[in-house]
């Protein structure tokens, strides 16, 4: 595990965190911009260790990243969070993460979680780690996940983030015929009436961030 993955979409940030990183690691380091081209890498770079920016791929960045790890089970993944709805999108979709940066996180922080992958550890940034100790829905949380398998629980963070149906149906690949299914089946599994129900149930669990819902609801 000598190779390092940074994927950012910003290739100007990109550039700075792989100076960071040369600068006494012995790894070697690949820049992407895109999930296509970090579909490539991991091609070539089966056990790599991944600096995924939450956003390369837009709403659909944890879906490719989970179908890109089913294949490659070897490589390891350091989220590079934008916001804390990121971190909480991956944590409950994603069935193992290395570690959790965020965009705010120093050069020293990065260098030091690449370390910790690379020795079989995990890394968590002090704000991530605060973030989730304080959130007080998260405890709760277990629940309504046990209750879903893991697409459903995708699904049902999408319709509580306001994301439309066709939408999401394009993100996953898959029709919106289907995606209703998905919703029905959720609704019964947890005993709610329809999309506003599951989105406060959501937010009750802490898989979905108020702050959120509100920016969502005043768009329209």
């Amino acid at each position: 595990m000598h190779h390092i993955i940074l994927a950012i979409s910003n290739p100007f940030t990109s550039a700075g965190m792989a100076s960071i990183l040369e600068d006494g690691l012995s790894h070697s380091i690949e820049t992407v911009t895109s999930m296509m081209q970090l579909r490539t890498a991991c091609h070539k770079h089966d056990d790599a260790i991944v600096v995924l920016c939450s956003q390369l791929g837009k709403d659909s960045t944890v879906e490719v990243w989970r179908r890109l790890v089913r294949r490659f089970k070897e490589l390891r993944l350091i989220v590079w969070g934008k916001t804390y709805q990121d971190v909480l999108d991956f944590q409950c979709s994603v069935p193992h993460v290395d570690g959790y940066l965020l965009e705010s996180s120093t050069g020293q922080e990065l260098k030091e979680a690449v370390l910790a992958i690379k020795h079989g550890g995990v890394y968590v940034a002090a704000p991530v780690a605060c973030y989730l100790a304080k959130n007080p829905h998260l405890d709760r949380s277990t629940p309504m996940v046990d209750k879903l398998s893991e697409r459903e629980l995708q699904v049902a963070q999408m319709i509580s983030r306001g994301v439309k149906v066709s939408e999401i149906a394009d993100h996953l690949n898959i029709s919106s015929k289907t995606i209703n299914t998905f919703r029905y089946r959720i609704f019964s599994k947890l005993g709610v009436q329809g999309d506003v129900q599951l989105t406060h149930l959501a937010i009750s669990n802490g898989l979905v961030e108020v702050k959120q819902q509100r920016d969502y609801d005043a768009r329209i």
